[in-house]
């Protein structure tokens, strides 16, 4: 082999050594954004599916403890039940409804573990979270005392504010940007803090506040 072609073959050679490398390290690269991103959507995705679950949870202790409320305890199974037995089974509904709310409250408590990682402490985001929180105490506030869930606003056939507030939560939790550093406390600074209390107060005082009369 002529020097010159021997010269060729190895600068070929090493050539196309260096271009698989680099391409090689190029796929590496976008193989490791690729895995980043999915599994950003795949957080973000498991964290919509615990809202719903959290407010399919909420529903039925709600719902149930509204009714018994509001209705005596009436039909065929109750029927032959003393006045008092049928009190005991009241406050037995009552509890087990404010028992179901307090479990569901502990799931939605531990999604700010998730949020954290995956969103920073976005304002606007736990704003909704602390407007959602602060409606979980005062119903529990009101089961305690055997006090009607409805605001002032609310009736049974008017539209669920509380549902309107965790679906616009929802919503903020599939448009909100992720972060890409990872905070290091899971409690922010206290004047972040100030800030997203004072949006939750203001969110909560949208969906459930009175309303000022109208001047004359």
């Amino acid at each position: 082999m002529e020097p010159w072609m021997r010269d060729a073959f190895w600068q070929g050679l090493w050539g196309g050594a260096f271009e698989l490398v680099a391409l090689g390290g190029v796929a590496a690269w976008v193989n490791f954004v690729y895995q980043r991103i999915q599994s950003r959507q795949q957080r973000r995705r498991d964290l919509i599916d615990e809202i719903d679950s959290f407010s399919q949870g909420l529903y039925k202790p709600r719902k149930l403890y509204q009714a018994t409320l509001e209705r005596p305890l009436a039909g065929a199974l109750t029927g032959a039940l003393t006045e008092s037995e049928r009190a005991a089974l009241r406050a037995q509904r009552l509890h087990d409804c404010l028992s179901e709310l307090t479990e569901a409250a502990g799931r939605f408590r531990a999604l700010q573990v998730k949020l954290v990682p995956l969103f920073g402490f976005d304002v606007e985001l736990f704003g909704y979270y602390l407007a959602i929180w602060r409606y979980l105490r005062e119903i529990r506030r009101r089961m305690e005392r055997g006090e009607s869930l409805y605001f002032h606003h609310e009736g049974a056939e008017s539209a669920d504010a509380f549902y309107r507030l965790v679906d616009a939560f929802r919503y903020r939790v599939q448009v909100a940007p992720s972060t890409s550093e990872r905070p290091s406390l899971l409690t922010p600074p206290p004047a972040l803090l100030a800030r997203m209390e004072a949006r939750g107060e203001e969110l909560y005082a949208s969906y459930f506040a009175p309303r000022p009369a109208p001047a004359p």
